[in-house]
């Protein structure tokens, strides 16, 4: 064995190890999030703290920062492109995580389990104010946060280059200026076409039909049931402990159950990224996305390109039909179709269709800058939503339980991650567009509820991948342009105005 082999395999023992503590947080959360006993916040709130900061401080030890050292200049003129990839990635890590104290760590993870907890009751109860304090501490964390990474362009780079490597507020911000004027339009175009009726779409569906039915789709596309599993939630994720246990979760709303449906299709393409990646990865720093715009771009592949489509309905159109014949016997497959991809201004984001879905993350992404730089104050982040929300969309929540308190973000200490909702709307169209150019058969294969031919693909061009490339470099070596608003705003001009009838 050389001395570069040495180094960098001292160094892999280490990151394994860091892996697996982080792995086990992650098992923490799903538990948190499914199965833990109200009783059970302190206990999983000390569990978490303990355990990411024992990550922490493994991972920002004075030893991995030596072994990259050693390692770097011993792979100098080396050719495995492995090698080079887990090293690159764990010294850009580590140069991000030596900059943050352990103890801020540990405060950080019993401030989120706390959040959480009471977020799941001020949501229940609609009472914002139960949840206030707990997010009043979750900024104070994240303004502390930003304080490690000065110098900055803007506060807010932080938070983004936490979910979206590389990326800047002012590209994010100047993409929304991109889309919000002509989705704007759109949506303004709509109210003059013949109204599109969704009467089958509100009536009672048993949870345990819908959630078969969304189970077959899922299944149809891939999911490994060997290697994950489905729960039910407050809020729809996804999670894994590596590629061999990918977790997905649901809930459902009476009065929206094609939500479960749905959800299920867009947590599905996260596990179906994770699930992809090379088990060369396995237990590196290398073993997960290139970016959550990039695994967003995957979500809402499989829930909106593909789950919305014709192709996909003209195939299980018919069995939807036979599962629920009182709601869906007399209802064509082109008046479902365009039922499913209704265009109205609402309340909540995951329930938002394609075109007004950019103006609830717009609004997000404006909520979190105000409340990290003090122009908005956590006692008054109710009103600016429900303010922001009748400016933006023409809806006003009636309750806090439809308006702040929707999304589970916040309450875990994950601000910066909305953009990465619309960095995964964009690349979504420019990665289907590139496949159905080498795959011209590609709607043919869905109208057969055939996506094995997608799944190789993706898997082979991004998920195998991890985190090899950066988020601008992979979508380079897949579509070969960069990450572009054009492509998504023509899918959606085209796709609308052929539902909707308008020149």
């Amino acid at each position: 064995m050389t001395d570069t082999q040495n180094s960098l395999s001292r160094l892999d023992a280490v990151l394994a190890e860091v892996i697996d503590l982080r792995d086990t947080t992650a098992l923490l959360n799903w538990d948190e999030r499914v199965y833990m006993p109200q009783g059970g916040v302190a206990a999983h709130g000390d569990m978490l703290a303990t355990v990411r900061r024992l990550a922490h401080e493994k991972f920002t030890s004075s030893e991995v920062g030596r072994l990259i050292e050693d390692a770097t200049t011993e792979l100098n003129g080396e050719s495995d492109p492995d090698a080079r990839t887990r090293l690159a990635v764990a010294a850009h890590d580590y140069d991000k995580a030596t900059r943050v104290p352990a103890d801020f760590v540990a405060r950080h993870a019993r401030a989120s389990s706390a959040g959480h907890q009471a977020w799941r009751e001020a949501r229940e109860r609609s009472d914002f104010g139960i949840f206030a304090p707990h997010f009043a501490r979750l900024i104070e964390l994240k303004q502390e946060y930003v304080e490690f990474f000065r110098p900055l362009a803007h506060p807010y780079d932080a938070l983004l280059d936490d979910f979206e490597p590389g990326a800047l507020t002012s590209d994010v911000l100047r993409t929304f200026d991109l889309l919000r004027p002509r989705q704007v339009a759109l949506i303004k175009a709509i109210p003059g076409a013949p109204p599109i009726d969704t009467y089958f779409l509100e009536g009672h569906y048993e949870e345990k039909d819908i959630l078969a039915f969304a189970l077959r789709a899922v299944s149809a596309f891939g999911f490994d049931w060997t290697r994950g599993r489905q729960d039910k939630s407050a809020h729809p994720f996804a999670t894994s402990m590596g590629s061999d246990d990918v977790r997905i979760t649901t809930r459902y709303h009476p009065d929206h159950p094609f939500e479960m449906l749905f959800s299920m299709l867009h947590e599905t393409g996260h596990a179906l990224y994770e699930q992809g990646i090379s088990p060369s990865w396995r237990r590196t720093l290398v073993r997960s996305g290139a970016s959550l715009g990039v695994h967003e771009s995957q979500s809402r592949l499989w829930e909106n390109i593909i789950g919305r489509s014709r192709p996909f309905w003209e195939h299980f159109f018919p069995a939807l039909q036979q599962q629920f014949p009182s709601h869906l016997s007399d209802v064509t497959l082109d008046a479902f179709y365009r039922g499913i991809n209704k265009v109205e201004p609402s309340l909540i984001r995951v329930e938002a269709d394609e075109v007004t879905y950019n103006l609830h993350v717009m609004l997000r992404v404006e909520m979190e800058i105000g409340l990290l730089n003090g122009s908005i104050a956590v006692n008054e982040a109710a009103d600016f939503w429900n303010s922001k929300m009748t400016d933006y969309l023409g809806v006003t929540p009636a309750a806090a339980s439809n308006g702040i308190l929707q999304d589970m973000h916040w309450s875990v200490g994950l601000m910066g991650y909305f953009a990465t909702y619309t960095i995964g709307n964009l690349i979504s169209v420019q990665i289907w567009e590139t496949f159905r150019a080498a795959e011209p058969a590609a709607d043919d294969q869905c109208r057969r509820g055939d996506f094995s031919r997608l799944r190789s693909w993706l898997k082979q061009e991004i998920h195998q991948h991890g985190r090899r490339y950066t988020p601008q470099q992979l979508v380079q070596r897949v579509t070969a342009t960069d990450i572009d608003p054009a492509p998504y705003l023509g899918y959606l001009e085209r796709k609308y105005r052929d539902i909707y009838g308008l020149s």
